[in-house]
């Protein structure tokens, strides 16, 4: 399970709720080496659930972030080089 850490965007297409969120852990920014292990750090990343009308959303933020982690496993890093144009 990947734990959201801070939840940045939510927008709806359908019933499918995309998200995108700073999540834990997410990506490699060092490979293990025989001395040391790998080094995971947290990136914006974008995931995907389907809402039906039984479910609740958490009145919290940090409830909010605990339904993200456990209900979406397919989290993807955002390419951010894209964001910020050299305009």
């Amino acid at each position: 399970m990947a734990r959201v850490l801070e939840i940045k965007e939510l927008r709806f297409e359908d019933d499918l709720l995309v998200v995108e969120a700073l999540v834990e852990d997410a990506v490699l920014v060092r490979n293990q080496t025989h001395d040391d292990p790998a080094e995971w750090a947290p990136a914006v990343c974008r995931g995907s659930l389907y809402i039906c009308d039984e479910d609740l959303i958490p009145a919290t933020d940090a409830q909010l972030c605990d339904m993200m982690s456990d209900r979406i496993d397919d989290w993807a890093p955002v390419d951010q080089s894209d964001m910020w144009g050299d305009d």
